[in-house]
């Protein structure tokens, strides 16, 4: 099973050795943008996901913010004993000065995934937390802290359903930008994931 910790340390640490080093600067980055399109929920029971539909809450290239672009390859897990299913992807956001990652993990039940969050939280005692309004979800939250001298990372960790993710910018400024910069990122990520478990394509696109 993937562990906890490894939801906000794995996303900033292997990022890193696969192609979170050497971002550029820009401008604009502390003002997240609206999401494009919003869906709101249906009454319709939220699907279980599996990983060949899983695979498509994952934002394109077409989806995410004008000037990012892929900084790894898609990677899946499951499904194993623990999930049915995992995504991780990694872009580089030269706006903010580093790499956005994105995670999400599908689960057999509500309960599981209900374990799987509160498990990540309990473990980050040392951890900056904070508070992140997000439409409709059931349980968030964002974390900031420095794991060396030369990098540092800011989250946001969430749960919807049967499904806990979480978006994570990791940096070489110290401090790590506000969690909050990702929340454009975030909504339009839960909501990729919502349409799913509607039984919809995800089509939901960040500014």
């Amino acid at each position: 099973m993937p562990r906890f910790k490894d939801t906000i340390r794995g996303l900033c640490l292997a990022g890193v050795l696969l192609l979170l080093a050497g971002c550029g600067s820009g401008s604009g980055g502390g003002n997240p943008g609206p999401l494009q399109k919003s869906i709101p929920p249906t009454a319709q029971a939220a699907k279980v996901l599996g990983l060949p539909e899983f695979q498509a809450v994952m934002p394109g290239t077409g989806d995410i913010p004008s000037g990012w672009e892929k900084s790894s390859e898609l990677r899946t897990e499951g499904p194993d004993d623990n999930i049915l299913a995992g995504v991780q992807q990694g872009f580089a956001a030269p706006d903010l000065e580093g790499v956005v990652g994105l995670r999400a993990y599908s689960f057999r039940s509500t309960a599981d995934a209900i374990r799987y969050y509160t498990d990540v939280k309990s473990n980050m005692a040392s951890v900056k937390l904070g508070t992140v309004e997000l439409p409709d979800v059931d349980a968030a939250y964002t974390a900031a802290y420095c794991p060396t001298d030369d990098l540092c990372s800011a989250s946001i960790t969430f749960r919807l359903g049967s499904v806990a993710g979480v978006v994570n910018l990791n940096t070489k400024t110290r401090p790590a930008v506000d969690p909050r910069v990702l929340n454009s990122v975030t909504r339009m990520f839960v909501e990729r994931i919502r349409q799913a478990q509607q039984g919809q394509t995800p089509s939901a696109k960040a500014a």
